[in-house]
Parts: C-alpha cells; structure tokens; sequence
C-alpha cells in the first residue's frame, strides 16, 4: 500500500516544525509517548495522524492547528470523489474494526479519528472558525454514544447547533440495547443509529449499508454543492 498524499503532507509538517525548534526525534517521541521508530513513520507519512495527535502536536510546537494543513490543496479541490469520514471513538478496537470494514467499501476514502469528545468539539469549532476551510470538513459522521470527558449526545446536540455543521450525517455508534438511547440520539436529529454487534460481519454489512445510502441512495451537501456550480 502506498503512502497517502495527506499522510505525506501531514508527515512533512511534522518534521518542518520539529526541525524550526531544533528537536531531535527522541525530544519530540518523548513528548508524544511514542517510540522513535513510530515518529519516523509519522513524518514519512506512512502511520496515519490522527486529530488528536495533531491537536497535541499544536499544542507542543504552539502552533494553531491550521498550520498543518496550509500550503496543501484543499481537500475538495485535491479530489471531488473523495469523501472525509470522521471516526470519533475512544475504543481502539472498535476503531479497528471500523476501519477495517470501511476498508472494503469501493469509493476513496479520507478517515480521521478522534478519540474523546473534549478534541472532538474542538476540532469542529476549528472547522467552523477556519474561514479559509483548509481543514478537512468532514462529509459524514460516525459517533461512539459513551466517550471520555463529553458525551457523544452533547457532542451530536452541539454539531446541529451549528450552522457550519448541522447538514452533515451524524450516524450513532453504541453498544448498548438502552432504547431511551436509540430515541435520543433521533430526536436530537441523528442519520442512523448501529448497533455495535458482536458479529463482525454483520456489524460491516450495517457500516457498509450506511455508506452506501449516503453515498448513491441521496447526495452528501459537498457534493450537491460541487454538481450546482
């Protein structure tokens, strides 16, 4: 599999601001409780940077997190076809196995994940607040319920508060079989509600289903924009 042109980009930065502080890899690895093998592969773009690791990343070179993504195309003028899925999800084997079942969808796919709902509310308040909109906007949402430090219910109520935000998907993850849970999540204006079931090809064909209705059965808002102009 070859390296991703974002993953690249992203790497690049890494390295950039590492260098303009004068770090060698050992400062920067310790900082982020990764191995110096791993951080090499971060800034070769061959390990994928996920958005909590850039809003620590930020943080560490005091930086606004736009930084990351100035000097790269846009990511809808890079690849209209392309769709950005967000991941907000605090298990790391539920991340696993959704990202192995986005893996067998046929369309290109731009995945970011985020693993509690404090960095997750802050890296959609910076998408509201970047006007020049370089980063990357999701096109649909796939929320875990029960997360660390926020709820994914205030999380899903604060995203269709916003104007910037409110038409994207928001399709509802959980492993509970509370249907005071499934109600809240409709009426706060979710796009589906999975189940995390412990089939795993049963919980893929579910993923799967979900995507392809968002992406045949009706039009994402990016893309109705792009065919009106």
């Amino acid at each position: 599999m070859g390296v991703d042109k974002r993953d690249e980009i992203l790497g690049r930065k890494v390295s950039y601001f590492r260098g303009r502080m004068n770090w060698p890899l050992k400062t920067l690895a310790g900082d982020l409780g990764v191995s110096i093998q791993q951080l090499q592969r971060y800034e070769k773009g061959i390990n994928k940077i996920s958005a909590t690791m850039l809003f620590e990343l930020a943080r560490i070179f005091k930086v606004e997190l736009a930084c990351f993504f100035e000097d790269a195309e846009s990511p809808a003028s890079v690849e209209s076809n392309v769709y950005n899925i967000l991941l907000i999800e605090d298990n790391v084997n539920d991340e696993f196995l959704l990202r192995k079942a986005l893996s067998d969808f046929p369309k290109k796919l731009n995945i970011y994940t985020i693993n509690d709902g404090s960095s997750a509310m802050n890296f959609l308040n910076e998408i509201c607040a970047n006007l020049s909109q370089s980063l990357p906007k999701p096109d649909l949402i796939f929320l875990d319920l029960h997360l660390p430090v926020m709820r994914g219910l205030d999380i899903l109520k604060d995203i269709k508060r916003k104007v910037q935000l409110q038409e994207i998907p928001v399709i509802v993850l959980s492993s509970s079989l509370n249907q005071e849970d499934r109600a809240s999540a409709y009426s706060l204006q979710a796009s589906g509600f999975i189940r995390k079931s412990f089939d795993y090809e049963e919980f893929k064909e579910h993923i799967l289903q979900a995507m392809f209705y968002w992406t045949d059965a009706v039009e994402l808002p990016r893309f109705s924009e792009q065919k009106a102009s």
